[in-house]
């Protein structure tokens, strides 16, 4: 398998993924792997580079789903890998097509990606997750479920609705900690989104093109266009590219599930480019699953995010790189109260004073033992920004340093260190305090 893989010079698979392979091909066929930190294409990619050149690899995603006209090919087995939604896949012509010779010969893997969404949404809002077990009927092939966010619960799950034994099954989890990352909660002081902003709409006004890469996350539509606007009359010409007044040279842009479909292109394969001309992403949900742009530098969420999987999973969208970034929520009593909003989430924003806000969301990943996140606390030192331990972890920990104001906004600060940096901590400085 070494031999095979290294002669792709562009893969460099790192032994949680080498390991999921092996196990592949292995009588102990199924493997779940839960909180994937490392690739989790390169898992199914590299176990069809180690087989023969007509293996055929069906992959069931959320987010795409074949055309009609690509059927005739797909049951020939022209293509290694399928990608199907799990509306599409059940129906009667692709049972036509799991139980010709061809596949019946060569599929050698059923692959689900973002397996998470087989307990989010398999109640009420994607129901035919809950009859993916179907097709290992059709098939006497391994199955491997791909999630970078799970908890215990949705762990069950998984297995269950897939009717994965635990005797034939490898769980390989590792550890949902994302280290670079400093998370921040702040209660939401103001009404008006210019004044519990102003922060952000300065920085933008000072920086421009040159700011850096930003998504705000909201619970609605109405949010997003109220937020969008605020930011455009905020900024003035400022919201433009050396305040030339086009489309294209904004700096703000928003983003959701009723936004054009020519517009989403534009928007994602802007945003893409390191270079882009966007700085500030207004977008509801809608921009999710797939979305892989590792220079985002901060993650802001008004109002409580839906639960703890979806807030980690977006927060999880920035420094993929390995670079410093900053999640930031600003939450309030209203949001944090529906009953659309995971109760554990909302425990853990009303808890973000007085425990350590890592710890927390750490907590619902782990699927076996605790993780246990230990803080180094200096005594006071001359470091601007302080490394410790915890003024590089979270706003409640920070806070517990003795180099750090108590009434300092991390966010705003984090905007104005330099971008090569690692270090979030805030030192003594004291700039960009919320409203101010």
């Amino acid at each position: 398998m070494a031999d095979k893989v290294a002669s792709y010079p562009t893969h460099n698979p790192k032994c949680e993924t080498c390991f999921i392979v092996s196990r592949l091909r292995r009588p102990r066929q199924n493997c779940t792997d839960i909180n994937v930190g490392f690739g989790k294409t390169l898992c199914f990619v590299i176990n069809a580079m180690v087989l023969d050149s007509v293996s055929i690899t069906l992959v069931i995603s959320p987010l795409l789903s074949l055309m009609d006209s690509q059927m005739e090919g797909i049951s020939r087995g022209e293509y290694s890998f399928v990608f199907a939604s799990p509306e599409s896949v059940l129906k009667p012509k692709w049972r036509t097509v799991f139980m010709n010779d061809v596949w019946q010969k060569r599929l050698t893997c059923i692959v689900f990606d973002e397996a998470h969404c087989i307990s989010e949404w398999g109640e009420d809002f994607r129901p035919d997750y809950k009859d993916m077990a179907q097709l290992r009927s059709f098939f006497k092939v391994p199955v491997l479920a791909l999630t970078a966010t799970s908890t215990v619960e949705v762990k069950n799950d998984i297995m269950s609705v897939l009717q994965l034994s635990e005797s034939d099954t490898d769980v390989i989890a590792r550890s949902a900690n994302r280290q670079n990352i400093f998370i921040e909660c702040q209660k939401r002081k103001k009404p008006e989104y210019e004044e519990e902003l102003r922060w952000l709409i300065h920085y933008l006004k000072e920086h421009g093109k040159n700011s850096k890469k930003i998504i705000i996350y909201c619970r609605s539509i109405d949010t997003v266009s109220e937020i969008f606007i605020t930011f455009k009359e905020a900024l003035g010409l400022h919201a433009y590219i050396d305040k030339i007044q086009k489309s294209s040279n904004l700096i703000v842009e928003m983003y959701h599930k009723c936004t054009h479909d020519s517009s989403k292109r534009r928007i994602i394969n802007e945003f893409s480019k390191s270079t882009s001309s966007i700085r500030c992403l207004v977008a509801t949900v809608a921009l999710g699953m797939g979305l892989d742009i590792k220079d985002i530098d901060m993650i802001i969420h008004i109002g409580c995010p839906k639960s703890v999987i979806s807030y980690w999973q977006e927060a999880g969208r920035c420094a993929r790189d390995g670079r410093q970034g900053l999640s930031l929520i600003l939450y309030d009593n209203f949001t944090a109260s529906l009953k659309s909003t995971n109760k554990d989430m909302s425990e853990i924003v009303k808890s973000s004073e007085i425990k350590c806000l890592r710890q927390m969301i750490i907590n619902h990943f782990t699927v076996s033992g605790k993780e246990d996140i230990s803080h180094h606390v200096c005594s006071g030192c001359k470091s601007s920004p302080c490394k410790c331990d915890s003024c590089r972890c979270c706003s409640f920990c920070s806070r517990k340093c003795p180099c750090t104001e108590k009434d300092v906004m991390f966010a705003g600060i984090f905007l104005y260190q330099q971008d090569k940096s690692n270090d979030i901590g805030v030192g003594k400085s004291s700039i960009s305090l919320q409203g101010e």
